[in-house]
């Protein structure tokens, strides 16, 4: 299974945003130019490991400062420590502030609507259903300016930051490869957007990417029906698992120190737990 972060799209992506591409066999390579230093580089979610040969010849053609790297590893896989020791032994350290999560939730698509639903905490099937009887409506549409006005209203400091990275995404994600679900009132005369979720799907992985909710959304529980209808969505497009895209990581308390609520929130859900190997830096 190849992560989205290795995918033809993700690289388009990436260079729309100005990083370049470049590969070590099948591996995709982001690069960001730093004048003087050289080269920044990340190699996200990669199952692969690299020769010290290979490493250098990287370095060498790219002029690369700084490398981070976000095994694709599961810590119980049997690969995983000798690909530690192998990083480590070779100069890579821990990074104590994951560019990749590290600990994520993923639900099997495979089971019935049913078992997926009866799985959720008692607390998520009341949520799903309090937002019915508040005349909350879920649709699938291509509205994205609509979906980045909530993103705006969430993230008021940082909304300078939003709008060109999400139309990137939809970009080159969309039609395929996305899908974008908005919340709506029946109750409210302004039918404006209530919450969204932006959906990446690849290789039959679903992925939470984008979540936003205004507060009055969150009164009459869209986020709650919105992940319950983004995994039918997701179900009904023939993706197999969907991943949360990350929770809190005890390994790193601080870097996970703000992502407490909203990993309250998706425990809600069911799901398992998956633990990635650390990302790693040199």
């Amino acid at each position: 299974m190849t992560d989205i972060r290795q995918s033809p799209p993700f690289a388009a992506f990436m260079k729309d945003l100005n990083w370049r591409s470049a590969k070590i066999g099948s591996v995709h390579v982001y690069l960001k130019k730093f004048p003087l230093f050289g080269h920044f580089a990340k190699i996200p979610r990669t199952e692969k490991y690299f020769s010290a040969n290979q490493f250098k010849n990287l370095y060498k053609q790219c002029r690369i400062f700084r490398l981070k790297i976000a095994p694709y590893l599961k810590v119980q896989d049997k690969n995983a420590e000798p690909y530690k020791r192998k990083l480590l032994n070779s100069g890579f350290k821990i990074e104590h502030s994951p560019f990749n999560p590290t600990t994520t939730i993923q639900i099997d698509l495979t089971q019935k609507e049913e078992t997926i639903f009866n799985s959720f905490a008692e607390a998520k099937r009341r949520g799903v259903r309090r937002a019915v009887k508040n005349g909350i409506t879920v649709k699938e549409t291509h509205d994205l300016e609509a979906f980045i006005k909530i993103r705006k209203q969430q993230y008021k400091l940082i909304s300078f930051l939003i709008t060109k990275e999400m139309k990137m995404l939809w970009k080159n994600f969309h039609p395929r490869h996305a899908a974008l679900l908005l919340a709506y009132s029946t109750q409210q005369s302004s039918r404006k957007p209530l919450a969204g979720i932006l959906l990446l799907m690849y290789d039959k992985v679903a992925y939470y990417w984008y979540a936003s909710a205004l507060k009055e959304g969150k009164k009459l529980f869209a986020p709650t029906l919105l992940v319950w209808e983004a995994l039918r969505t997701a179900k009904s497009r023939g993706c197999r698992i969907f991943d949360f895209e990350g929770i809190c990581d005890d390994r790193f308390p601080k870097a996970s120190l703000t992502w407490k609520g909203f990993t309250k929130f998706k425990e809600g859900f069911g799901g398992k737990k998956i633990i990635f190997l650390e990302n790693f830096l040199k």
